[in-house]
């Protein structure tokens, strides 16, 4: 028995030090495969995750996902997102939950839960440019076994532009208010700015460049390519730093069924991720 708990206490140890406690788990395995470059695209449902901003883009749509992170099958990340447009121009609604957990035996050990609700709308749109705000109102919520639960609220800001059609740029700030979780000894959830632009050099083809900085760490270069073969195939590959790692991943797309894949490297082991998603 006493084995058990030190394996079960050390899988813990392991998990909160290979990622920050609600750290970016890459809840989307498109913006995985073009290497987290992903802030100045987020044109569908996962944007809830993202920028919020890129929901006015997402129209009806509703994905659901799966990853093993780093390889481990103990360290399971799934993710539901839904973006649904509202009536005369009010904008459009996402919905979000990511839920990280650590399992050993049949034992849920850590649980790391974001309810996210997300709102963004149009402020300007002429001949040459486009202008959509979003934000998302977060709900996290931490359980460890043994130790109790404990809930904590932030707030993300994100705009996207269009400029003269091929050019985007993008901007996200993620827990605004600093929120944190813990009461006796607590701990600050990650702030993060995000910052890129990506650019449409063909019909069916994109490129993304972006700067990603949480705080008290080194700013991170993402960058990204996509490229649509045919209707029913796209492919992706990127490139970041901070670990150094590299990234692959397609879609297919039949009747607006849409099956992503994304995999990326790791100096602990790599991460293959999958997702299905419906537009209506």
């Amino acid at each position: 028995m006493m084995r058990k708990i030190i394996i079960a206490l050390c899988l813990v140890l392991l998990t909160i030090n290979l990622s920050a406690m609600f750290d970016d788990y890459e809840p989307s395995p498109r913006a995985r495969a073009m290497g987290g470059a992903f802030y100045s695209i987020s044109n569908d449902a996962n944007a809830v995750f993202y920028n919020p901003a890129g929901l006015e883009s997402a129209e009806n749509n509703i994905i659901i996902g799966y990853s093993s992170l780093f390889g481990n099958d103990f360290q399971i990340l799934n993710t539901v997102s839904l973006s649904i447009q509202l009536p005369h121009k009010f904008g459009t609604v996402g919905i979000g939950l990511q839920s990280m957990d650590v399992d050993f035996q049949e034992v849920n050990l850590m649980s790391e839960k974001i309810y996210a609700l997300s709102h963004s709308f149009n402020i300007l749109n002429d001949i040459h440019s486009n202008l959509d705000i979003g934000y998302t109102l977060n709900m996290y919520h931490l359980s460890i076994d043994g130790f109790g639960e404990q809930p904590a609220f932030g707030i993300n800001l994100g705009a996207l532009a269009n400029v003269h059609q091929r050019t985007q740029i993008g901007f996200t700030i993620t827990n605004l208010n600093n929120p944190s979780v813990g009461e006796d000894n607590a701990h600050d959830l990650p702030q993060k700015m995000a910052m890129g632009i990506s650019y449409h050099p063909y019909t069916d083809v994109i490129t993304s460049l972006e700067l990603k900085k949480t705080m008290n760490a080194k700013t991170e270069i993402h960058a990204g390519t996509e490229v649509k073969i045919i209707e029913m195939l796209t492919i992706r590959c990127g490139v970041r730093s901070e670990p150094t790692s590299y990234s692959m991943g397609a879609s297919f797309n039949m009747y607006n069924i849409i099956i992503d894949y994304g995999f990326n490297t790791h100096t602990i082991d790599a991460t293959h991720h999958f997702s299905i998603g419906y537009k209506f």
